[in-house]
């Protein structure tokens, strides 16, 4: 008996037409899941930030609280402060340095220093024995939050003009829980303004006399969160915003007497 034979079987290839098919499919596929995929993770960055923000209120009332350790505000008295003794607490520079003694820049870790925003620029360094006004967190263009500056100076009017008057703190300050205390900006604006990145404050609405912040180049805010900023309160809460300076509840003509 003879053997039979067995002939090979050939698999089928793919067409051309079913290999452009399920090209197709997977570029939607790829058309749905990307945008949810960077959706997700910005939402993620967003409540990450406010987090951070949330933090920084809170430290500000224990910061204004406490009777000592104010930084230089201690000159005029146990419960003085100034916003700049803050903000050198938080980014841990001048008098508030917690690292060896160096004369080069040392970086900040990314997701340890509560003021760098998460969708902010990553890179960013300090140096000792600098104060914040002087430039010792940067460089200025990563820097991603900013210090209400009616906070740090005030206008006062001499002759109906207005003129810069240096702002110290203290436990009054808390009865206005809805002033704005930190916010995101955007520090590339801050230095094509020719201003510091680490304040902010907007112009105030037509209807009151002109300040020193009228000529808007201090307000330098970034829309970095989907279009929206966030913004932490003197009283502890954050909230979000694509108009800031339009929400009723947000006491941005706030300055201390």
């Amino acid at each position: 008996m003879c053997p039979r034979k067995r002939h090979p079987r050939h698999r089928r290839a793919f067409t051309l037409i079913e290999v452009l098919v399920a090209i197709s499919i997977l570029s939607i596929l790829f058309a749905i899941l990307v945008p949810a995929l960077n959706s997700g993770r910005d939402a993620a960055r967003s409540l990450k930030c406010r987090a951070q923000y949330r933090d920084v209120a809170f430290s500000f009332v224990d910061f204004v609280s406490r009777s000592s350790h104010h930084g230089d505000g201690e000159q005029w008295g146990d419960s003085i402060i100034k916003i700049e003794d803050f903000q050198e607490s938080i980014y841990r520079v001048h008098e508030f340095w917690d690292g060896p003694p160096t004369t080069e820049r040392v970086a900040y870790q990314p997701g340890k220093q509560p003021l760098m925003c998460p969708a902010g620029a990553d890179l960013l360094d300090r140096r000792a024995e600098t104060p914040c006004s002087s430039g010792a967190v940067g460089p200025a263009p990563n820097i991603s939050s900013g210090f209400n500056k009616r906070l740090d100076s005030k206008t006062r009017f001499v002759g109906g003009n207005p003129f810069p008057q240096k702002v110290y703190l203290n436990e009054k300050v808390l009865m206005y829980p809805d002033a704005p205390l930190v916010l995101d900006v955007d520090g590339k604006k801050a230095v094509a303004n020719g201003v510091l990145p680490y304040y902010v404050a907007p112009p105030l609405p037509n209807d009151g006399p002109p300040d020193i912040y009228s000529n808007g180049l201090s307000w330098i805010p970034s829309f970095r969160h989907r279009g929206q900023v966030n913004v932490a309160f003197i009283g502890g809460h954050v909230l979000s915003s694509r108009s800031p300076l339009t929400e009723p509840w947000w006491r941005w003509s706030y300055q201390p007497d």
